[in-house]
């Protein structure tokens, strides 16, 4: 056997075993919106249905990379101390005592509405229901 073509070939079968792993995540992408999608128009037809539109914003998820985007932010200071702490402890009692305060009120208020609001917002139609459904009994 060729040598080169012994060395690359494990390179080329972990390369195609890549590629075939990407291509069925992209099927089952698509699986879940036609999915969804088909759910949809269901939900249009039939409105004495159990599955509601909350259920369907919670399925889609179209929030994940905001609450993903602030996390790394949180969880960055925590890597970074691991490795500089000093640094970590300067760069807050700079930042924080540089900022104004409606600065900061406003930018925790900013991660509360991705963190606390995206959520609701899929769960508050469902509360909403069970209670209309609570007062006419």
């Amino acid at each position: 056997m060729n040598p080169i073509k012994w060395l690359a070939s494990p390179l080329i079968d972990a390369a195609k075993e890549w590629n075939n792993g990407r291509v069925e995540l992209k099927k089952k992408a698509m699986d879940i919106k036609n999915a969804v999608a088909e759910n949809k128009a269901r939900l249009l037809r039939d409105k004495d249905s159990n599955n509601h539109e909350w259920e369907m914003a919670n399925l889609e998820d179209k929030d994940k990379w905001l609450r993903r985007i602030s996390f790394g932010m949180f969880a960055g200071p925590f890597i970074w101390a691991l490795f500089d702490p000093d640094g970590v402890k300067a760069y807050f009692d700079t930042a924080l005592a540089s900022m104004p305060e409606w600065y900061i009120q406003l930018f925790a208020a900013m991660i509360g509405g991705v963190w606390g609001f995206s959520a609701l917002k899929n769960s508050i139609p469902a509360i909403v229901g069970g209670v209309k459904n609570a007062l006419k009994k």
